[in-house]
């Protein structure tokens, strides 16, 4: 299915939703592959990469398992790819994995299709309680970790990962630039990314002497939801909703072409990440493999989609086509249910 998206609600929904289309710069285009340069108020290289495989992503919760990791993989070799031409990334990398979540990004697998050398670190970061959809007042803690592969030499730090908070980010490099032999000269942030996350990063490894940052999101620096969890492109709060009972928009920061090819696609206010352990098919704990609850996944997505079109329906810029996309990706979500 592809709706036709008219220019008038276009701008209508940029408007309602504060969508910020006026801050990137088109820097690196190649077949499938954009990358633009984005306006921020905090000192980075802010950069944000679409390419048709993240896209899908975006706005499609029904992409699961391998096909998921695959489009992953495709993905990072675009965007890093397009990475290495802009900037210079010093030698040795150094891809510091987040368990369980972040190897679904596929950076390691990239950087071997490019003929990167890198070493290889790991940590795990946990919630002290189950933190799906609510990183309110709740507290990251280190409970894993393997650095022995880390040269001890200044290095470009690698970290892909889901950034909401960027709580979980910054105590993972808390730990690693406190408990590794290395310095880190550059760090570059891969992944979905909100705003608010990527400046408390940026901050923190100011705060820790590196010299050079860079942050590349996907599709576009996204809001946080008033849960400090969803990561939405444009559309309605639900957990503002639930808790308040009132109708509050939120909008990314995003290229214009960027937004006008998602939209026919994307249901307003959904979590562009998703639970992203949960949509692998095979999570590294840092002893062992265990599944992804893909199920969950679909299951959580499809009713937090059913919540969402009812309170779209309140939002000025509602439509038949919006309609027309929600009762989209709750049936593929539900295609996709009956085959597991």
């Amino acid at each position: 299915m592809h709706l036709h998206i008219p220019e008038s609600l276009l701008d209508k929904i940029i408007e309602e939703n504060c969508i910020k289309v006026d801050l990137t710069e088109l820097v690196f285009k190649e077949e499938n592959v954009r990358v633009y340069k984005t306006k921020v108020d905090f000192p980075a290289e802010v950069y944000s990469v679409d390419t048709l495989e993240s896209r899908s992503i975006a706005c499609r919760p029904e992409i699961v398992g391998e096909k998921f990791l695959e489009l992953n993989r495709r993905a990072a070799i675009k965007a890093l790819k397009a990475l290495f031409s802009i900037i210079e990334v010093q030698e040795p990398i150094v891809l510091l994995h987040i368990l369980r979540a972040s190897k679904g990004y596929m950076v390691h697998e990239a950087l071997k299709h490019l003929g990167k050398s890198f070493a290889e670190a790991y940590v795990r970061v946990k919630y002290e309680e189950g933190s799906f959809r609510d990183h309110v007042e709740r507290k990251p803690k280190v409970v894993y970790r393997d650095y022995s592969s880390v040269p001890r030499s200044n290095i470009a730090l690698l970290l892909a990962d889901t950034v909401a908070t960027g709580l979980s980010a910054v105590e993972a490099l808390k730990d690693f630039v406190s408990r590794s032999s290395s310095t880190v000269s550059q760090l570059v942030l891969y992944g979905f990314i909100s705003e608010k996350g990527a400046k408390k990063i940026v901050e923190y490894a100011k705060e820790v002497g590196v010299e050079e940052i860079y942050v590349f999101a996907l599709q576009d620096l996204t809001p946080l939801a008033y849960n400090n969890y969803d990561m939405p492109l444009y559309g309605p709060d639900e957990s503002w909703w639930s808790e308040r009972h009132e109708l509050k928009c939120l909008g990314a920061v995003v290229d214009i072409e960027v937004l006008r090819e998602m939209l026919p696609y994307y249901a307003p206010g959904a979590d562009q990440p998703g639970d992203w352990s949960e949509r692998q098919p095979r999570l590294f704990n840092g002893y062992d493999y265990e599944p992804g609850d893909i199920k969950g996944h679909l299951e959580k997505s499809l009713h937090m989609l059913e919540k969402l079109l009812e309170i779209s329906r309140k939002a000025s810029w509602f439509t038949k086509e919006i309609e027309e996309i929600y009762k989209e990706r709750m049936k593929c979500i539900r295609d996709v249910l009956r085959t597991i």
